[in-house]
């Protein structure tokens, strides 16, 4: 059973995230993650709004290396890391995504981590790309 928030969209529980290791729970509380429709034009799979607790997810092929780079930014907040991020569109896709992780540590730390914990093809793309060169 899930909750529905105020605008409709899910909730999940706490057990929807067993699947990371319980380690990473130790002396904190679970976020409180939220399923969020996904719209037309949409251009994030997932953000934490700083502050709050709360990581907001687009269901996708992706959604679990969203969840784990979201709870990763959820955990550097909680360690007082400034996070924020400001994506901007370059000369091509590739060029805004290679910017965007190299000049933003708390990018490529989440990055990181998703690839760590929830590997997909398309973390594993992207540190390809941005690591390897490839």
């Amino acid at each position: 059973m899930r909750a529905i928030n105020n605008r409709g969209n899910k909730t999940m529980l706490c057990a929807d995230l067993n699947w990371l290791p319980h380690s990473l729970f130790k002396g904190i509380t679970y976020p409180t993650v939220v399923l969020e429709e996904e719209e037309k034009e949409q251009s994030y799979s997932g953000y934490y709004t700083p502050g709050t607790g709360i990581i907001t997810v687009v269901p996708t092929s992706t959604v679990a290396s969203t969840i784990a780079h979201e709870f990763r930014h959820y955990l550097q907040d909680l360690n007082g890391i400034c996070v924020g991020s400001n994506f901007q569109e370059g000369n091509s896709y590739e060029e805004a995504i290679r910017e965007y992780f190299l000049t933003q540590p708390t990018e490529m730390d989440a990055l990181l981590f998703e690839f760590s914990y929830a590997k997909d093809w398309c973390n594993d793309w992207w540190l390809r790309k941005l690591v390897l060169n490839q």
